[in-house]
């Protein structure tokens, strides 16, 4: 039987890898997207850990990683539009 928090670890994970490459990739080719790109990666694993943390019923870490998501989704968007 799988675990409901099956589907949220492996999307935290595949951010995770996803980010870790792309990120990689933008400080070695100096794209500066790519590396907002990656920040938006980090965002949803941060996401789907506070999912994950929600469903165990920790609703402060849960919160913690929910504000550092929005904080980073912000400040990457303002980021963005201000380039």
């Amino acid at each position: 039987m799988k675990s409901p928090l099956e589907k949220f670890t492996l999307v935290e994970i595949l951010s995770i890898g996803i980010a870790a490459v792309v990120g990689l990739f933008a400080m070695i080719q100096g794209y500066f997207i790519l590396l907002f790109i990656t920040f938006y990666f980090i965002a949803i694993s941060l996401v789907c850990e506070a999912f994950i943390f929600l469903h165990k019923k920790d609703t402060a870490h849960a919160g913690k990683q929910l504000v550092r998501a929005v904080c980073i989704f912000i400040f990457i968007t303002y980021m963005i539009f201000q380039i």
